[in-house]
């Protein structure tokens, strides 16, 4: 190797080393805000969900920094420190917070500053810590909205197959049959109402002055009863005292009297027809019954004798020592021939 061709080499690696130790300390100046017109703030989460350095940094939709750097808190796992800078001059007031959220559709994160409405005249300055929260990406918005969705379909889907299975099985070519057969009824039922409908109306508008003649009779009926009110309301009254005089009279007891005599009687007549009593005798028994006719046929027939032979049955003397009546039995009475 040449002279010449060693120092070109050293001369190379000298002018790396110079440029690596420039950006460096230009690097580390302005990490310590010697030369930077910038601030640092910082922001502790537990899961950044996706968030990287270089990420935009907006307050009111507007750019005002980056995501410089993200670490481990102390070494703890749990714990992410990310650090941004914004511009100088931009006052973030206390309690704000530092959000985490999707920017665009593809799903960029950045970090969004949440700027505390209230009043305060304390703000955030370089080095300062501020309050945190993660927003839900679009695609876990889209998700959470989607999922409750997606189980309705899927049970709606489980339901219209069950209704599937059921209309398989309920509408069989046998049902399909009587289902048109009640098409046709129905088809039916509707030529018959129609037919009714019209003669219906032909009816109306036949007897239209039949029914307009009804219609002023119950006018002039509702009309007179309206002129008889007083006598409708004297008649309702002379009801009244109708009704309060029958229930002040013993009418309950006329009636209870009346339901005990015809209990009776019915027991009266009970017995006559099982031929208790004389009277009962009297309506059962034939052969007493015979013997009555008898004997009023045979005094029947001794009236008769008497009135045609009276002198057989009375005689008469000068002196009169008494009546002698003679009584024969009807055996001996001759018979008329």
């Amino acid at each position: 190797m040449t002279k010449d061709r060693q120092r070109y080499i050293k001369t190379g690696i000298l002018f790396v080393i110079i440029l690596f130790i420039t950006f460096w300390g230009v690097n580390y100046i302005r990490s310590n805000d010697l030369i930077s017109n910038q601030i640092k703030l910082y922001g502790v989460y537990e899961n950044i969900k996706g968030l990287s350095e270089g990420n935009q940094v907006f307050l009111n939709g507007r750019k005002v920094g980056k995501v410089s750097k993200i670490k481990f808190l102390n070494n703890d796992i749990n714990k992410l420190v990310v650090e941004f800078h914004i511009k100088k001059g931009i006052k973030i007031p206390d309690s704000s917070i530092a959000m985490i959220t999707s920017i665009d559709l593809m799903g960029t994160m950045g970090l969004k500053i949440l700027v505390n409405k209230n009043k305060t005249d304390k703000f955030y300055k370089s080095g300062d810590t501020l309050d945190t929260k993660v927003e839900n990406s679009l695609s876990e918005e889209v998700n959470k909205q989607i999922l409750p969705l997606k189980r309705k379909t899927e049970n709606m889907i489980g339901t219209l197959d069950s209704l599937l299975v059921a209309f398989r099985s309920v509408f069989n070519p046998k049902t399909r049959a009587n289902i048109k057969q009640s098409f046709a009824h129905i088809q039916v039922t509707l030529k018959n109402l129609e037919h009714t409908t019209n003669t219906l109306d032909t009816l109306m508008t036949s007897e239209k002055i039949r029914i307009k003649h009804i219609l002023a009779n119950a006018e002039s009926v509702t009309e007179n009863l309206k002129n008889n009110n007083e006598n409708i309301e004297t008649i309702l009254k002379n009801f009244n005292d109708i009704s309060d005089s029958l229930a002040a009279s013993d009418f309950m007891g006329v009636i209870q009297n009346a339901d005990t005599a015809i209990f009776r009687l019915g027991t009266i007549l009970d017995k006559i027809e099982n031929g208790e009593g004389t009277l009962g005798l009297l309506l059962k028994d034939e052969k007493l019954y015979d013997e009555l006719k008898k004997a009023s046929k045979d005094l029947d027939a001794l009236l008769i004798d008497i009135k045609n032979n009276p002198k057989r049955y009375v005689r008469f003397s000068a002196i009169d020592f008494g009546k002698k009546i003679f009584i024969q039995s009807s055996d001996s009475i001759p018979q008329d021939e």
